[in-house]
């Protein structure tokens, strides 16, 4: 073994020296030809040498320990023609290339064309989240992860199948991603477009620049000022989405000759009255960066502020009868007319005001330190109506409609389902949408307010979710004379987050008691059991009071990782390792009355230790040919939002709390040929011990429930392949799929509480294994057709998707509540069928187009504008996804349907801006 090892380091030593001695470099810069800016993050290859890099923020690029003779030099990426050229490369010197001048390709404003999911969709019954598109879109050299990410993402589309918190990114090299959560608030930027279309990505669990990485990828939005070019644009654009109009100001001085560079933006977005009834979107961003470089570059520190602050109404999901009796799959039944004036009960109002500084020292040529620290304070808000002792408010509730009462037992009447169902053909707005004056009337009736002293029935809440945190991180980054690459960083995180709820609207009412529901009406006698604070017992909240509950969640991270990368003429590879320590702790700010000795103070700290390992080699059959491989095995710390069985009412958390485990591999051809260049990708990440968490109303204990899965073992595989063929200098044609399954290894335990303290710590093995993973379609498709001309730019492309599955209720997969079902009674066997067997939704094609010119004039100035439409056909029966309802009736199992969201039909978008 010892002698193994005596090989092994002196092979690795007589490659460093012989690389050493080979002193051979070529170095150069990629600038935009018309807008005379650096270009970043594009791909530069060396094709007989078998050598590629990635031009750095300045555009910059550079090989070291080249072989000298002739050879070719490529350059890929998004937004730019492909550029090839031959260079002679001199033995023993360093070969400057003059600056590599590359025409751009506009392109239709994907950030917000595509970004069909551009809020969160809450309900009481699952949690469906979805934001604007991801900047890797935008960022991306990969055909693959540049295409399906935004052409896809109107069905939700998920590269692999990973949750978005396994995506970073960064701001100007700072770690972005909250911790609460662990997802970066892309509604931060929102309408800041002009400021984040630059940067640097690492696809998946690559080997990066800025970063260790994680499974999902990362990516770095660059909003240093001097990366701008000087002049201003003006954008203004049109769609039928939830906002219909949009408008952008920005303005760059570039970077002056006294080492200043300065950058501003201004932009909102608008709709009184958006495309889905009862929506609705107010919004203004602005953001400000400065930077000052001196000693000849060798310093440069940046500071830049950004928000985006908005109010918007939110859609929600129903079932398909309620669809089906209005005529209309975008049915919202989130609002109604209050005083002849359209009222949403849904509206959120999130602001998350950031600023980031960071420095860059440029210690040489090929050493780089990057530090920086980020601060920011999230503030959101979503309301809801809630009600004490009084029917549901909500239209769709499934007792107001005629299929509850086709089954309902007590029925008597035949003419009862009719009575329904021409209440709702009829289109009364007073029976499908929320009854505003309805619920004021009741409010205010006098034997209502003598019975409850002015007590509210209905009233209006807001839930927060703030937060304020800070990070500080500092990355080396080393290039070597014999190929190898050091990358190393530390960061350390510290966050608060605030939940809590207020009185937003009283709807008449003079107040509403601070009691739980559910406590009272299965605890009449036992007074304290009701108090949400036994602090303040009885207490009356009016308007703006905190009510309900309040607590606090801090949360402190610390890490280190390092990694090498190592080029030769025919293996280049990698690894590294990532330690992280991690703690979080509940602070309840309320005395809870079912849980008064866990719920108020300071709770148990929890800590957790992880670790990451990775590597990858690729092997070079060519300059144009690859085959490689990744790795990565990593431990990770419990979400700290899903880490309590009841954090709103307990310090309690969720029984076996530990880290999560995951392994990930891929293997990758990657070609790149003048005519034709793609890549086909093998991969298959496991997940092991985690956790998962649904909230609802438990029928049969008429409560509302936790339950948590604890123990979860899922596996994602399957195959992906994407190329782009160049007929010539006109027309490319793009072919990209990915064929998947994303399924539930095991059956994890369930444990199931309930606020009211009626359920506590019920555990009972879950049947999830084979169920497959909702949320995102699991094979995709997409084949375009691309025409470019004198900077005119026109696609046509045709989007399947399939093997899209609902959301699976955990309570439908236990045991327990199939005890009375006997398995030869045709009847009791299908309403089991019925309740377990996970819905996969159709398979779809859509086809999309778009067009676009840019005009270039005098004086570096130049209009562009584009147009574009998504669902072409106007198909409008095409469902996205959807959850089953956390409630079952084994004697009548449709009783309990689906909630699904649907596709808007066709949706267009018109952009047009001027550069000067």
């Amino acid at each position: 073994m010892r002698q193994t090892l005596y090989v092994l380091f002196f092979l690795i030593g007589y490659i460093s020296v012989g690389y050493a001695q080979q002193k051979t470099e070529l170095r150069g810069i990629l600038i935009d030809e018309k807008n005379n800016i650096p270009l970043p993050g594009l791909t530069v290859s060396l094709e007989k040498n078998k050598q590629q890099t990635i031009s750095n923020m300045e555009g910059a690029f550079l090989f070291v320990s080249v072989e000298p003779g002739e050879d070719y030099l490529s350059v890929t990426g998004a937004g730019i023609r492909p550029y090839r050229v031959k260079v002679e490369l001199k033995k023993g010197s360093d070969n400057t290339l003059e600056p590599i001048l590359l025409t751009s390709v506009p392109q239709i404003d994907m950030q917000t064309t595509m970004g069909v999911i551009d809020d969160d969709i809450l309900q009481d019954e699952g949690n469906v989240q979805g934001q604007d598109i991801r900047s890797s879109v935008i960022l991306s050299n990969d055909i693959y992860l540049n295409k399906v990410g935004f052409k896809l993402s109107p069905f939700r589309f998920r590269v692999r199948g990973y949750d978005p918190f396994y995506e970073q990114t960064y701001i100007n090299g700072v770690l972005a991603n909250d911790q609460y959560r662990k997802v970066f608030n892309y509604a931060s930027i929102g309408a800041l477009n002009d400021l984040t279309r630059n940067g640097d990505v690492v696809n998946y669990n690559n080997s990066g620049s800025f970063t260790f990485g994680s499974i999902g990828g990362a990516e770095n939005i660059n909003m240093r000022a001097s990366s701008y070019a000087k002049g201003g644009k003006i954008t203004g654009s049109y769609t039928n989405r939830n906002y219909y109009s949009r408008g952008i100001f920005s303005y760059s001085t570039g970077l002056m000759d006294n080492g200043w560079a300065f950058t501003g933006a201004v932009g909102g977005r608008y709709a009184d009255k958006g495309f889905i009834e009862g929506t609705s979107y107010e919004n203004v961003s602005y953001a400000l960066s400065m930077e000052k470089q001196w000693a000849e570059g060798a310093h440069s520190l940046s500071l830049v502020t950004y928000g985006s602050p908005v109010v918007r109404g939110q859609q929600g999901a129903s079932f398909q009868e309620v669809y089906d009796l209005v005529g209309n799959n975008l049915y919202n039944p989130n609002w109604g007319y209050q005083d002849g004036k359209v009222r949403n009960s849904r509206m959120v109002t999130a602001y998350d005001p950031t600023a980031v500084l960071s420095h860059i020292w440029k210690i040489d040529e090929k050493t780089t330190l990057t530090s920086g620290g980020l601060l920011h304070y999230g503030r959101y808000a979503s309301s809801a109506l809630n009600w004490y002792n009084a029917m549901d408010p909500r239209p769709d509730y499934y007792r107001y409609l005629p299929s509850y009462h086709s089954m309902d037992p007590n029925t008597t009447d035949p003419n009862t389902v009719d009575f329904y169902y021409n209440l709702w053909k009829s289109n009364d707005t007073r029976v499908t949408q929320v009854n505003w004056d309805e619920l004021y009337r009741q409010n205010m009736d006098p034997e209502n307010r003598y019975k409850n002293n002015g007590a509210a029935l209905y009233m209006v809440e807001k839930r927060h979710s703030d937060l304020l945190e800070g990070t500080l991180s500092s990355t080396f980054n080393k290039l070597y004379d014999n190929n190898m690459r050091l990358l190393a960083g530390v960061e350390a995180r510290k966050s608060r987050s605030y939940q809590y709820k207020t009185v937003s609207d009283l709807l008449g009412a003079d107040f509403v008691l601070d009691k739980d529901k559910f406590a009272e009406r299965d605890n009449p006698g036992d007074d304290a059991i009701k108090q949400n604070d036994l602090l303040y017992p009885d207490r009356k909240a009016y308007v703006g009071d905190i009510f309900g509950y309040d607590f606090d969640i801090d949360i402190q991270s610390v890490n280190a990782w390092i990694t090498n990368q190592y080029q030769t003429s025919t293996i280049d590879f990698y690894y590294g390792t990532k330690l992280t320590y991690t703690d979080f702790q509940r602070t309840g700010n309320m005395k809870n009355g079912r849980f008064p000795n866990s719920s108020y103070g300071p709770g148990k700290k929890h800590s957790f230790v992880d670790y990451m390992l990775k590597g990858g080699a690729t092997y070079k059959f060519s300059g144009r040919h690859y085959l490689s491989a990744n790795m990565s095995y990593h431990t990770e710390a419990p979400i700290p939002d899903r880490a309590y069985a009841m954090s709103r009412v307990t310090d309690q958390a969720v029984k076996g709390l530990q880290s999560g485990k995951v392994f990930a591999t891929d293997i990758n051809y990657i070609f790149s040929m003048p005519s034709l260049s793609g890549r086909v990708s093998l991969f298959q990440t496991n997940f092991y011990d985690q956790q998962e968490r649904m909230a609802y109303y438990h029928d049969s204990q008429r409560t509302f429930v936790f339950h948590n899965l604890t123990g979860v073992d899922k596996i994602n595989r399957g195959i992906e392949a994407a190329a782009t063929y160049r007929l010539d200098d006109n027309w490319s044609f793009d072919f990209i799929g990915t064929m998947a399954e994303y399924f539930y290894n095991n059956n994890p335990l369930g444990i199931m509480n309930a606020e009211n303290g009626k359920i506590i710590d019920q555990e009972e093995q879950v049947y999830m294994k084979n169920l497959y993973v909702s949320g995102t379609p699991q094979f995709a498709g997409v084949l375009a057709a691309r025409y470019f001309y004198n900077y005119w730019f026109f696609e046509l492309s045709a989007n399947a998707i399939g093997r899209n599955y609902l959301s699976a209720a955990p309570l439908r997969r236990l045991a327990s509540n199939y005890t009375a079902i006997n398995p030869n009674n045709e009847k009791d066997l299908a309403a089991y069928n019925a309740l377990t067997q996970q819905e996969r939704l159709d398979d779809v094609v859509t086809f999309d187009a778009s067009i676009g010119k840019m005009f270039y004039l005098a004086n570096r100035r130049a209009v562009n504008f584009n147009f574009s439409v998504i669902n072409l056909l106007n198909n409008k029966n095409i469902r996205t996804g959807g959850y089953e309802q956390g409630r079952l009736d084994t004697t009548y199992p449709n009783r309990f349907a689906s909630r699904y969201f649907y596709m808007q039909g066709l949706n267009v978008f018109l952009n047009a801006s001027y550069r000067f």
